[in-house]
């Protein structure tokens, strides 16, 4: 008999393993379609490319005309400045961010040095993906899920839309979802088998790389470490039931001094780091809107929608009473349900609500804030749902004299899976496939780039905002259309203007066509007045018609 049941445990991980595999098959396949799929870009992912691998800087000039070829050797590694790793920490101290996924991505591109490639930066995030099913496997195990249970999980995340947008988002939010799901994983651990000096330094190493991936990370990483030492204080852990005060605060003391170690490592690896939280302009921001109290309802609001629509689909109440429902009813009396529960609870809750009140709101791409929990939300719904069925299934055993309805109950326990599953399985189809979903895609510049491409002789004229000359970035695929583009930088009315060079005046007057990208300016900016100079000045236009408008700029064709 026992060598039958570890024969059987020994098939059901191996089937588990083959599960896994096909599970992971599937959503790079997702993956690889969605990729495809992908026809623009996000001016934040062309940033990502900018900052990886920025040759001498772009300072964008006024009434001068600039090689497109300038703009597309910012964005790639061109041959002999390859693993230039020191540049990108020197770009990166300057931006907002820490370095860790742009080194990543400099290294891509170094290996592909010259090519400008979409799939460098979601290879990336693939990988990503694939090690972030790992993980939250190995955290179903720790939270002592059943297979079943586990597998469904596994395939709801790898199909669920917010993990396909984390995966065509090219920035470091799916790294960052690596390094947040580690470090919640090597808590459990803690709370399962014991505080010990690897585990922790295993947790010193996670933090100190997902400290240089995204500040963020510091958030859940200070609320797992506190609700872990309270669960230690409290003597609600295994191995602290029978400890003394002294011995719990001196453990708490080395949990500390440990955390403190390894961020400390960060800051030195990265200075900059310091000065982007405490004294950036990002930073500020984040502290003044976090301290800004009148603005918590509307920021909770927005952010409580963008999951609800966006992680349950519109069915994020029902879910939570559903979830207090069968918590109440199949772990009200474990007591490891109970901790673990916590564990994963407690510290994503308060990233979203702290995230909430820090973070930029952009509309729906703002979910890209919340992807390192997002897949912890679904966690805790499911894993409600398991431990109810097995404590059912524990009341219905054969000795607790309920033989005549145990085969009635596996039935009902079957239909009950199979009818939760199909719950979510029929949300990601939807959020997939008829809900659009997926995010960062850009369908819509395939047909924009076409249209350009059929002006392709024409001269390009760029009209941006003194204000914010960055938003030129999210022009990038479209400005690579044209061999170079004229700039005009657009201020107030009043301001004095530097001459047209006669050469560059000829060359727009003769202009056959001329495609002009406008910034979406303010009234007092003078756009409408370079529009009506530019036809003025080229008595072979007379018409002007707008091609498209989207992300701050209106494509107009004068003709």
């Amino acid at each position: 008999m026992r060598k039958e049941a570890a024969n059987r445990e020994i098939y059901a991980r191996i089937l588990m393993i083959l599960v896994l595999v096909l599970i992971i098959a599937a959503g790079l396949l997702v993956m690889l379609w969605f990729g495809y799929s992908k026809s623009g870009f996000h001016e934040d992912e062309i940033y990502s490319f900018y900052s990886s691998n920025r040759t001498s800087g772009i300072a964008w000039p006024d009434r001068e005309f600039l090689d497109s070829e300038r703009l597309y050797d910012e964005c790639v590694v061109l041959p002999g400045d390859g693993f230039d790793y020191f540049l990108v920490n020197t770009v990166q101290s300057w931006d907002v961010h820490p370095p860790l996924f742009y080194d990543i991505l400099h290294t891509v591109c170094s290996v592909y040095a010259g090519s400008f490639s979409k799939w460098y930066g979601i290879g990336i995030n693939m990988v990503s993906f694939v090690l972030s099913i790992l993980i939250l496997y190995a955290i179903c195990r720790e939270c002592g899920l059943g297979r079943v249970f586990t597998a469904m999980f596994l395939y709801i995340w790898a199909m669920h839309p917010v993990a396909v947008s984390a995966v065509m988002f090219i920035r470091m939010y799916m790294l960052l979802t690596v390094f947040v799901l580690t470090c919640l994983w090597l808590h459990l651990r803690m709370i399962k088998r014991g505080f010990s000096s690897r585990r922790m330094i295993a947790v010193m190493i996670v933090s100190f790389l997902g400290f240089l991936t995204h500040y963020y990370y510091l958030v859940f990483f200070f609320f797992t470490g506190v609700t872990l030492c309270l669960l230690w204080f409290l003597q609600k852990t295994p191995d602290t039931s029978s400890m003394g005060f002294g011995e719990r605060m001196g453990r708490i003391a080395k949990y500390f001094a440990c955390c403190v170690f390894s961020l400390g490592a960060g800051v030195l690896v990265f200075p900059a780091s310091a000065a982007h939280i405490f004294r950036g302009y990002r930073g500020k921001e984040a502290f003044e809107a976090f301290s800004d109290v009148t603005g918590w309802g509307g920021r909770l609001r927005f952010f409580g929608g963008l999951v609800n629509d966006q992680v349950f689909s519109g069915s994020l109440l029902i879910l939570l009473f559903l979830y207090m429902v069968l918590a109440i009813a199949g772990g009200r009396k474990d007591r490891r349900f109970q901790v673990t529960t916590v564990l994963v609870f407690v510290p994503s809750v308060l990233y979203f609500l702290t995230v909430s009140g820090t973070a930029l709101i952009f509309g729906e791409t703002s979910i890209r804030y919340m992807i390192p929990v997002a897949p912890l939300f679904l966690l805790i719904i499911l894993s409600a749902g398991d431990y109810l069925l097995k404590r059912l299934n524990a009341y219905w055993k054969p000795e607790n004299g309920k033989k005549m309805s145990l085969r009635f109950w596996r039935a009902g326990s079957l239909a009950m899976t199979v009818l939760f599953f199909g719950i979510f399985v029929f949300m990601n189809i939807n959020g997939l496939f008829f809900a659009n979903r997926v995010l960062f895609l850009y369908p819509e510049e395939k047909a924009e780039i076409r249209t350009l491409r059929e002006h392709a002789g024409s001269t390009a004229v760029v009209l941006y905002n003194r204000e914010s000359p960055e938003n030129i970035w999210r022009l990038y695929d479209r400005l690579m259309v044209f061999d170079r583009a004229y700039y005009i930088c657009c201020g107030s009315e009043d301001e004095e203007r530097p001459e047209m060079d006669e050469k560059d005046r000829d060359i727009l007057k003769n202009a056959g066509e001329i495609v002009v990208f406008a910034a979406d300016t303010p009234e007092n900016m003078d756009r409408d007045a370079e529009i009506n100079a530019l036809m003025r000045l080229n008595p072979g236009v007379s018409e002007k018609e707008m091609l498209s408008r989207k992300d701050m700029w209106t494509t107009y064709l004068l003709k």
